[in-house]
């Protein structure tokens, strides 16, 4: 019987690019800063984010935090290694936004950065999209940081938002 038959047939196992996801596992609080442009002072919030292992395969979010004006915005998020196409991918997706914003990863060689990029709306240019990427840092058992950014035209990546994560 051939890997992929078997694999039908048993279903997928957990291997060892999936037990870097157990990382992210837990309860935790949030503390989010946000540039609002050049000439806007920064907006920071609060929340919270609940991650379970789907059988070690996938890492499942569910958050609640703020958007810049204070309205409260709850999304989900997936991400997992993908045994088909050898990388990580995943999913963001929220309650104020139609776009779901598909991801593809790269863990670094100190297994310590996951980098996820994506396309999505472009925040300057309505009807354009735009090249986004999040770097997720693991600091400790109990700590990782979330930062996210856009690219501009000259293709530099620039830092939009940054999220301290600390387990509850």
């Amino acid at each position: 019987m051939s890997t992929d038959a078997q694999e039908m047939e048993m279903g997928s196992k957990p291997v060892q690019e999936h037990e870097w996801l157990q990382n992210l596992v837990g309860e935790w609080k949030t503390e989010c800063t946000m540039s609002m442009g050049p000439d806007a002072p920064p907006v920071t919030c609060q929340g919270t984010e609940t991650v379970r292992s789907l059988e070690g395969m996938w890492a499942l979010t569910q958050g609640m935090g703020q958007m810049p004006n204070g309205e409260p915005m709850e999304y989900f998020a997936t991400l997992g290694y993908d045994l088909t196409f050898h990388e990580y991918r995943g999913c963001w997706f929220s309650g104020v936004s139609s776009h779901l914003w598909k991801y593809v990863g790269e863990l670094s060689a100190d297994g310590k950065t996951m980098t996820l990029t994506c396309e999505g709306p472009h925040m300057e240019k309505d009807g354009e999209t735009a090249m986004y990427r999040d770097v997720i840092e693991i600091v400790d058992r109990d700590h990782r940081t979330l930062t996210s950014h856009g690219q501009d035209e000259h293709g530099a990546w620039q830092e939009f938002m940054k999220v301290s994560l600390t387990r509850a």
